[in-house]
């Protein structure tokens, strides 16, 4: 992407008295209405069809009614700002809707709701690492967490990295936040990839930019190095501040965007961002989050997701963009989520079906129908895909494999491999 044209200024538009009649007029009140709606970016309203009224006017007249709504954020020397729109609070509600009715239906014991959070922390640690660099597929990847496998190269490494930081945040919510906590997750995230000067380390230069890998284009430039401790602070302040009531996701969503602004670390301040923003959805009690990988979805919609943050610098820090793109990728990802279970119940519904005779639990079964797209298992992926004891892991592979459900393969280290015998009955 180009980092889009900056805006005019509306002081400049202002200060000329003969824009005023025309910037209240009832005809530029029409454009001002439904830009506002949908929310554009002067680098999008510059583009549209505006009869014989100046973009600029139309622009300076949205700019009025934001600036109205506006509540201000400062962290540091920065100042960022917010206002709720009506859409937003449709998505906040029907955000709040799924997690009270759960998407999990009646008929899935808790034992079997592990199983797709576990599934669920995995896709977003692949994602989120291929988001920023990691090469490989999430089959792959999945099989390699599932093993508990050693990461053979940095891609791996980022990926089991991401999937410790995500299980670390679980065991962490009643924490408030602190600079200390996102050193930690920094940490976690960065270990083996980063040289271990900068793991969990602020930064202690001004070289740091986000610019584009091919044309060296900078989207962005990180706050100074010298304000960097001062508008952390100030962040989580606001962030444990429980006095004013502000939605948990629109609070996330603010947390992630202030993180990745303030870039604090040499490397992986994408990914302590978005681990942060699940940590704060989880310690608000939306577990909900748990099933959502919804850096699956900012993966395929990578663009907008870099747009909503440069639309946002380049329009004073108006974060409106980045948070009506990150609750569309929430809402879309519960979706995703939905409808991947429903189609999992059916393929298990079939596969209880097919082996009732064996008189197999819900477990036995999933390790059978996980195999059937050519995968393989170890008596360690069946224990941390299922969260049981290495013992029940080792006595499902034995059943399984005594009954010809399951045949020996190989070895991959000192565990057997298995796969799917082929059995058809």
């Amino acid at each position: 992407m180009h980092v889009p044209r900056n805006p005019p200024k509306v002081d400049e538009i202002l200060s000329d008295e003969r824009n005023h009649k025309v910037i209240l007029s009832d005809k530029l009140g029409e454009y001002v209405k439904d830009f506002n709606n949908k929310y554009l970016h002067w680098s999008e309203v510059r583009m549209r069809d505006t009869d014989a009224i100046d973009p600029d006017h139309v622009w300076a007249g949205m700019k009025i009614v934001r600036t109205y709504n506006m509540k201000v954020l400062v962290f540091g020397n920065t100042q960022y700002s917010y206002h709720l729109l009506d859409r937003m609070m449709s998505m906040l509600h029907k955000f709040d809707m799924k997690s009270m009715a759960g998407v999990l239906p009646d008929t899935v014991d808790p034992h079997e709701g592990i199983y797709y959070v576990i599934s669920s922390l995995m896709e977003e640690s692949i994602a989120s690492s291929q988001m920023e660099g990691a090469v490989t597929t999430t089959k792959k990847a999945k099989e390699m967490l599932r093993k508990n496998a050693h990461p053979k190269n940095r891609s791996e490494q980022m990926i089991v990295n991401n999937y410790r930081a995500m299980l670390f945040i679980k065991d962490h919510t009643k924490q408030f936040l602190s600079p200390d906590f996102i050193r930690d997750v920094h940490k976690i995230v960065t270990d083996g990839t980063l040289d271990e000067e900068y793991r969990g380390v602020f930064r202690n230069n001004d070289d740091v930019v986000v610019q584009d890998s091919f044309s060296g284009e900078i989207f962005h430039q990180p706050i100074p190095k010298g304000e960097i401790e001062l508008a952390l602070q100030q962040l989580c302040d606001f962030i444990n501040n429980e006095g004013e009531f502000l939605h948990p996701l629109i609070k996330g969503i603010i947390l992630h965007y202030v993180i990745a602004y303030i870039h604090p670390f040499e490397d992986g301040n994408g990914r302590v961002a978005r681990t942060l923003f699940y940590w704060y959805e989880l310690k608000s009690g939306y577990w909900l989050m748990e099933y959502l990988a919804l850096s699956g979805y900012i993966k395929d919609h990578k663009g907008k997701y870099e747009e909503s943050f440069v639309f946002g610098e380049t329009d004073d820090n108006d974060m409106n963009y980045f948070i009506l793109y990150n609750l569309k990728a929430v809402m879309e990802s519960i979706d995703r989520f939905e409808k991947y279970l429903k189609r999992k119940l059916e393929e298990e519904r079939l596969m209880k079906s097919r082996l009732s005779h064996y008189g197999l639990n819900e477990r036995q079964i999933r390790i059978v129908s996980s195999l059937f797209d050519g995968g393989t298992v170890t008596v360690r992926s069946v224990q941390n895909q299922n969260d049981v004891s290495l013992n029940t892991a080792r006595a499902d592979i034995k059943l399984l494999n005594e009954m010809g459900l399951l045949e020996e393969i190989g070895k991959d280290v000192n565990m057997k491999v298995y796969s799917w015998s082929g059995k058809k009955n």
